[in-house]
């Protein structure tokens, strides 16, 4: 067995024994050779222990082949004795703009919804080293900070199911070549070549580099060390935080603008985007242009007039309370003030 194999295999190892993973598992294929090598991997490993696999295809019907793809990566399954589902994009939620991000976030809500249905407790994702460097570079160029410049998670919690991304480490190249060994095929997405999408533009710069698996390891490893950096600066803001946020009721948070004023910008920015994700409950953060100017309104010296931002809405507070003119509600819109 050659060192690649044995990097997939290892990793495929490690996840099981570090989550204790036992019974069922779900695992995301579009029939690309990243998800196609994870599921003939999950399926080695998992036949001789009789851990249940069921493999899930988003069919989003964006493009004219993707119900034929579907079709057809089931028929290969079914020789391959893999059960497997799929799942059609209800018409309703075929977004009209901001496509990728958009399908992303429902892709992922459906998955979740299945596995929660059928009580599965593990989702599996394909991402490799190469997503990762096309991560990065691509919130590197929207001018993301510590969090988004930071590696995807091995491990992230949705709707309570935990996704699991073991190849984190794998290169693309790697997984082709697992794949080929094994006389597996793939089926290649047209749309990875319609630079219309950010996306595709940093996968073709990337593979212009003769070097790309070096490039994208050395991505991988300076996001490791700003991840390092990030948590470092996570302990500071906890600490920070409670003397600029107070919890008053659910969903309704007093903020201390003389406190926020004292603090530097960059922990200001992160306390507030996180109490605005709390409070509006959206799985992302805002863009930060938009949050530094929210969070320069807020450092105004002037009685702040009501307004309404991410979700969320800022309301003066007017009750007898020492500096209340440096004190602000950050509520939900719904909610009415306290009183």
């Amino acid at each position: 067995m050659n060192q690649e194999y044995k990097n997939i295999i290892s990793n495929i190892e490690e996840v099981f024994h570090e989550f204790s993973i036992s019974k069922h598992i779900a695992v995301a294929i579009s029939g690309g050779c990243d998800s196609m090598a994870l599921l003939l991997a999950l399926k080695n490993y998992c036949t001789p222990r009789n851990i249940k696999i069921s493999a899930l295809t988003i069919d989003h019907k964006m493009r004219a082949n993707s119900s034929y793809e579907a079709t057809k990566l089931n028929d290969l399954l079914i020789k391959q004795n893999i059960i497997h589902h799929i799942i059609t994009i209800p018409s309703n939620l075929i977004p009209k703009s901001n496509i990728e991000a958009k399908l992303r976030e429902t892709r992922y809500q459906l998955l979740s919804e299945f596995c929660n249905k059928n009580h599965i407790n593990f989702l599996f994702v394909g991402h490799h080293l190469g997503d990762v460097a096309e991560n990065f570079l691509i919130r590197l160029m929207r001018g993301s900070g510590l969090d988004g410049l930071s590696p995807i998670k091995k491990l992230s919690i949705l709707n309570n199911v935990k996704i699991i991304r073991p190849f984190l480490e794998i290169t693309k190249d790697e997984l082709k070549n697992y794949l080929r060994d094994q006389k597996i095929q793939w089926f290649e997405d047209e749309t990875n070549n319609d630079e219309k999408f950010l996306r595709n533009k940093i996968r073709k710069f990337l593979t212009s580099f003769e070097d790309k698996n070096i490039i994208e390891k050395r991505i991988y490893s300076a996001s490791k060390e700003i991840e390092k950096a990030r948590d470092f600066f996570d302990e500071i803001m906890c600490d920070i935080e409670s003397l600029v946020i107070k919890q008053i009721e659910p969903n309704l948070y007093l903020i201390n603008r003389l406190e926020l004023r004292k603090i530097n910008s960059t922990v200001g920015y992160k306390i507030l985007a996180l109490l605005l994700m709390k409070i509006s409950q959206k799985k992302y953060k805002p863009r930060r242009e938009k949050l530094v100017r929210f969070y320069e309104y807020l450092l105004q010296d002037e009685e702040l007039k009501r307004r309404e931002f991410y979700g969320c809405v800022v309301e003066e507070s007017k009750n007898s309370i020492k500096n209340s003119e440096a004190k602000i509600y950050l509520k939900n819109p719904h909610q009415k003030l306290f009183k």
